[in-house]
């Protein structure tokens, strides 16, 4: 009469943050696209404060030589197995 929840007993994968979170903002500072990485840029002289730059995926690869000539932070979104993960090792190279 009662069924077993087929659910029940399955593993649910891990929940990618960047639909779950609320603090994670559905698009790009750069283009309608979901943001992989948060890079935090440094004070320089015409800014006095460290700003938050939310970046798809493209535009933060498209962006690494100037991240690292700035020494911007970066933060993952997300999956910790995302394909991010390749460019961080060339930007601790």
């Amino acid at each position: 009469m009662f069924r077993k929840n087929p659910q029940e007993g399955e593993v649910r994968p891990a929940e990618d943050l960047r639909f779950t979170d609320p603090s994670v903002p559905s698009r790009s500072c750069c283009c309608p696209a979901r943001p992989v990485v948060k890079v935090i840029m440094p004070s320089a002289a015409g800014r006095p404060h460290p700003v938050d730059l939310w970046l798809c995926g493209h535009h933060y690869r498209a962006s690494l030589t100037a991240l690292l000539a700035a020494k911007a932070a970066v933060e993952e979104v997300g999956l910790a197995d995302g394909p991010v993960q390749a460019d961080h090792a060339v930007a601790a190279v």
